[in-house]
């Protein structure tokens, strides 16, 4: 029986104003934020692609590989499509010396200020608010609605439990919600392909448990409001009740958190943690000249008495001990910059991400929330995204600074010209100058991978809370109605 229970909510939603207006508007915000999606990532893509030619084309002018501007840009992901994330917030590059630490700058927020005002029409955007507030919509009278219209007494005149009454209507709205949001996500999906956006397996998967996530959120949000109706006796309450629900779940809780956390554990910001770093590796470098100047001048001294030809002879005796000391001395010291700066960044780290455990924690109170931080760690453009591309970095920084101390020599390409008494003075320079370099030689960056096993582990939590919680709201409108006065 509770099939036509179902099938009569289905009939009724299909043919009312309400069900076309809502879900068209529904598919078309969805269908336009792919496709806008889809136009901002292959701009990416070209703005990328070209960003490194650039580059390259830079360094093949230069002849000494200490001269390269050498920098790591963070390639576009498709998956940004569907989940922006963090992903405009972040920066787009980082310069990659040896003389400065990895940081991703320049987001495209930082460039064009107008984005960060407005933020993206994403479809985890029109999923967030607009097919909740729909869920709503639909469902803050699906119970006490036909009390008011007096059609509750004459369903049940009819000898049908109130069970089966129950499991029709969530069966039947549940059905119409769900079919303009998957026709949606698969022409979303035709897009994709039609306007040549390639994507691998693992992406085509990722992509599926995104519609998935969407589908657990938006369900999530009917059931409450099922749960709802059944509790109060007027459509009216039930729905001022919803929208306050709705207000604090998907505006207030996600961002209380944040500020929560943030006074509960407050952490140092990179510009602090870059200025420390940046006072040690001056100080450091500062002792290392200093020491090397003062270790020179004492080298020098017994040749302050010697003919010019014994001098020469002297110093070409001592120089490759000496210079073999020097290397030694600036490997320490750079060593010791090394073990600081990874010190500093670990514990930084570890901090921030007890501060985002806290908050994140506090923030899964809200369905809204668990969606928004599964749906983020599917695509890969969670807060991990920051951290993966600058270790990233950081291993690429230390492989292209032995590339270039192989191609340059010595010090990395630094050359130390002394004379007689205390003279000396310290140059750079390289093997190869007056040849302009071969970029062909130089090592690429790789971007980190994010498969769908890593992406899948990381969100399972969420999507698993989510789904909890679609139970527990389930589980309570069918108990509210077993209890519901039809009087």
């Amino acid at each position: 029986m509770w099939t036509i229970i179902a099938e009569k909510e289905l009939k009724e939603h299909l043919q009312s104003a309400r069900f076309i207006v809502t879900a068209g508007i529904s598919m078309l915000l969805l269908i336009a934020s792919m496709a806008l999606g889809i136009q901002h990532y292959k701009g990416r893509v070209a703005q990328h692609d070209q960003a490194i030619q650039m580059m390259l084309e830079t360094a093949a002018q230069q002849t000494n590989w200490n001269m390269v501007p050498a920098a790591a840009y963070r390639k576009p992901d498709v998956m940004e499509v569907f989940v922006n994330g963090v992903n405009s917030d972040i920066g787009r590059f980082s310069e990659i010396t040896l003389m400065r630490n990895v940081r991703l700058v320049r987001s495209e927020f930082s460039d064009d200020p107008m984005l960060a005002v407005f933020q993206f029409l994403d479809p985890t955007f029109v999923v967030l608010i607009v097919l909740s507030l729909l869920a709503i919509l639909f469902t803050y009278n699906a119970v006490n609605g036909e009390k008011e219209s007096g059609t509750l007494k004459l369903v049940f005149a009819n000898g049908i439990s109130r069970a089966e009454f129950i499991l029709g209507k969530l069966a039947g709205g549940w059905v119409a919600l769900l079919v303009p949001v998957v026709l949606a996500f698969l022409i979303g999906g035709l897009m994709l392909i039609l306007m040549g956006v390639e994507m691998d397996a693992a992406q085509w998967g990722k992509f599926g448990f995104f519609v998935l996530a969407s589908v657990l959120y938006f369900t999530c949000f009917m059931l409450i409001g099922v749960l709802v109706s059944a509790f109060t006796g007027r459509s009216s309450v039930s729905f001022l009740v919803l929208l306050v629900l709705w207000i604090s779940a998907v505006l207030i809780i996600p961002k209380a958190s944040t500020m929560l956390a943030g006074q509960a554990m407050p952490v140092a910001t990179t510009d602090e943690v870059e200025s420390r770093l940046a006072s040690f590796a001056t100080q450091a470098r500062t002792e290392f000249f200093g020491g090397m100047q003062q270790r020179w001048r004492e080298r020098f001294r017994p040749t302050e008495g010697m003919k010019p030809e014994e001098a020469t002879q002297y110093q070409a005796e001592n120089r490759p001990a000496w210079e073999k000391e020097d290397q030694d001395a600036r490997q320490e010291m750079e060593k010791k910059i090394a073990d600081h700066t990874a010190r500093s960044y670990e514990e930084y780290y570890n901090q921030k991400n007890r501060q985002e455990q806290l908050a994140f924690s506090l923030a899964k109170m809200s369905p809204a929330s668990m969606f928004q931080l599964a749906a983020m760690k599917l695509a890969g453009t969670d807060t991990g995204l920051k951290r993966r591309y600058e270790d990233a970095m950081k291993n690429y920084r230390d492989q292209y600074t032995k590339f270039v101390q192989q191609k340059g020599g010595g010090f990395g390409g630094m050359r130390i010209t002394v004379g007689r008494g205390s003279g000396g003075s310290v140059s750079m320079g390289g093997s190869q100058e007056g040849t302009k370099i071969d970029v062909g030689e130089m090592p690429r960056f790789q971007s980190p991978q994010y498969t769908l096993g890593e992406a899948l582990t990381a969100s399972l939590f969420d999507l698993g809370l989510l789904t909890i919680f679609n139970i527990l709201a389930f589980v309570g409108a069918f108990i509210a109605f077993l209890r519901f006065d039809m009087r």
